[in-house]
């Protein structure tokens, strides 16, 4: 993609979204002002899978919005210009937002395997195909089966196992997974008790893509932090061994505040290894700017816009009031340049960043429940230290508060500060 030419260019190249495979031109290097690295994170997670003798599991945790999503797209391409199989996708897209469980990703990663074979007419074994489709031969299934086929559960089995016709079925199963209601808790009650011979099943057309493309699959899951928390966290921890049992490489996204939390010491046994993304300090402790951090996301910044289009003090602005969060930041890009172009105006000015801004930092703030005022108190009078507490994690979970990682500490997001900072005993009683 070129760069911005118009305030209606800037509006779309800064919605907030991970780049895609067309605009890695605009991708910034970021390690050394994230944690000093002499690589970038994705080198560092491919790195890992190339150099692993066995399969790898690797948990990678980040704040919401920290760029973590990008580095997984670059990992991906990257993965794929050396013709490794792998797969990609966004949980927050692709699974219900209301309530999902380990039922619902296990036939998520059945559908995107299989839409991977058939868009490389991948000519999968029979045998396979047919194992697969008798596990997963459940009462709710047959009905999509009889709908898509003149044959019974048993005939299809037979007659219509092949990689088009499976794929077509849990594209549909996916879709009523995510959309239809009565018909997602019978599936689940049904598949649960199968998921054993499911995985199996799976496992075993894994490993004949991976003998056929002669490198193991890579499965790649991000965007857990945008689903609902309660659903996320019985997957981490109460269904963790769910993870472990699938045969490819798995790279899962995991918010923070799930890795932080006193139950996460399960995990090591789903995941060989953790890989944390820092977050790009704009400040430190003691309020002062960080200028390497600034200067990044700066760098960042104009890579898909000039300076022209900005008056001054803008971008800066931007910056130090988001925190080192990249979506944050590019949400008031985007809002801004909306907000001067409904004006008539050619570049984006103070006073249109300031209303963006207004419109943002109430909503910002609303994720706090006023019994976590305290908390947000001691925070805002400068306890920046890191705990290990529900609290803690529930203000991370929100991005209501921010982590940093040398000594690890946390402040609250700037937007939060201000806004609390402006309005005397908002948040005392």
């Amino acid at each position: 993609m070129e760069k911005a030419k118009s305030l209606i260019d800037i509006m779309n190249i800064y919605k907030p979204s991970p780049l895609t495979g067309v605009q890695m031109d605009f991708y910034q290097e970021t390690a050394s002002a994230r944690d000093g690295s002499g690589y970038e994170f994705h080198e560092y997670l491919f790195r890992q899978i190339c150099s692993s003798k066995d399969i790898t599991r690797l948990l990678v945790v980040g704040h919401g919005g920290c760029g973590k999503s990008t580095e997984l797209h670059m990992l991906y391409k990257k993965l794929s210009n050396l013709f490794t199989p792998t797969i990609i996708f966004n949980a927050a897209n692709e699974l219900s937002l209301s309530k999902f469980t380990f039922v619902d990703v296990l036939m998520m990663i059945i559908d995107k395997t299989m839409q991977y074979a058939k868009s490389n007419n991948l000519l999968i074994n029979k045998y396979l195909l047919n194992a697969l489709q008798k596990s997963l031969a459940t009462k709710t299934i047959q009905r999509t089966w009889n709908i898509n086929s003149d044959a019974s559960v048993e005939g299809a089995v037979s007659v219509s196992a092949t990689v088009p016709f499976i794929a077509g079925i849990m594209t549909k199963i996916t879709t009523s997974l995510k959309m239809v209601s009565g018909f997602k808790e019978e599936l689940r009650n049904e598949i649960e008790p199968k998921t054993n011979e499911i995985i199996n099943a799976l496992n075993a057309i894994l490993d004949d893509i991976g003998e056929r493309e002669n490198k193991k699959i890579v499965i790649i899951i991000d965007g857990f932090e945008k689903c609902k928390h309660e659903s996320v966290r019985k997957l981490f921890i109460d269904d963790a061994d769910f993870l472990s049992g699938v045969d490819a490489h798995l790279v899962v996204s995991c918010p923070i505040a799930i890795y932080r939390s006193v139950d996460a010491a399960v995990l090591s046994r789903a995941f060989n290894s953790y890989a944390k993304i820092p977050m790009i300090k704009t400040h430190n402790q003691d309020g002062t700017n960080y200028f390497k951090g600034i200067d990044v996301i700066r760098k960042l910044i104009h890579k898909r816009a000039d300076e022209s289009f900005f008056d001054p003090g803008v971008v800066d602005k931007i910056i130090l009031k988001t925190g080192g969060s990249l979506r944050d930041a590019c949400y008031l890009l985007s809002n801004s340049a909306f907000e001067a172009d409904m004006k008539g105006l050619k570049v984006i000015d103070m006073a249109s960043l300031d209303f963006s801004i207004k419109k943002f930092d109430v909503d910002i703030f609303f994720r706090i429940r006023g019994a976590l005022y305290p908390r947000v108190k001691k925070i805002l009078d400068g306890d920046f230290k890191a705990v290990q507490d529900d609290e803690l994690n529930e203000l991370l979970y929100g991005e209501v508060v921010f982590e940093y990682n040398d000594d690890r500490w946390v402040d609250l997001h700037p937007l939060v500060r201000d806004y609390i900072t402006k309005r005397p005993g908002l948040i005392d009683n």
